[in-house]
């Protein structure tokens, strides 16, 4: 026979199985439009970094040398005017091979390895640029997030009801 709280515990069980699944479905399911808002501003910053990358090409070849051995004259030069420019051109450089190596990584990455690929080239400067409001896609991909967003909630609150379960299957048996 059950018992009014067993019932009870049942109901509320099932309620929070049903809305984790619901809140995971839909924040799973934002995952397109959020990599795509992130790849956007990454698209952004690395055309600026090629911009100066560009500059940079131009000025060096304009006196007959390569980008390296041109920054290498500035951060080698004695004046701290020269060195701090030379400092500047060096970031510049590292910024435009990080951007478009990112960018080259997230748009090769098929649709299942996209949040691997967006996790292993994550910057906190692009996601703070990055301007992400929540939609409702209705792609065939985020289907496939929102049925994993669902899969795992199953999973979650599955795993907290046998913990659940399972100490107080033990407690009931000390108390017999």
């Amino acid at each position: 026979m059950l018992r009014p709280m067993n019932l009870l515990a049942r109901f509320f069980g099932g309620i929070t199985e049903r809305i984790a699944a619901v809140v995971l479905a839909i924040a799973a399911a934002q995952f397109p439009v959020y990599f795509l808002a992130y790849g956007n501003t990454l698209a952004g910053a690395q055309m600026e970094a090629e911009v100066r990358y560009r500059e940079l090409l131009a000025e060096a070849a304009q006196l007959h040398l390569d980008v390296e051995d041109f920054v290498g004259h500035h951060e080698n030069n004695a004046d701290a005017v020269f060195q701090a420019s030379g400092r500047i051109h060096r970031t510049t450089i590292e910024r435009h091979r990080r951007y478009t190596a990112m960018q080259d990584a997230l748009r090769s990455a098929p649709a299942w390895e996209r949040p691997l690929a967006l996790a292993r080239n994550f910057d906190p400067a692009i996601h703070a640029a990055t301007r992400f409001e929540p939609g409702l896609p209705l792609t065939l991909e985020a289907g496939a997030y929102a049925l994993a967003g669902i899969l795992l909630a199953w999973m979650l609150t599955s795993l907290l009801g046998l913990a659940f379960r399972g100490s107080g299957a033990r407690r009931a048996d000390g108390f017999r």
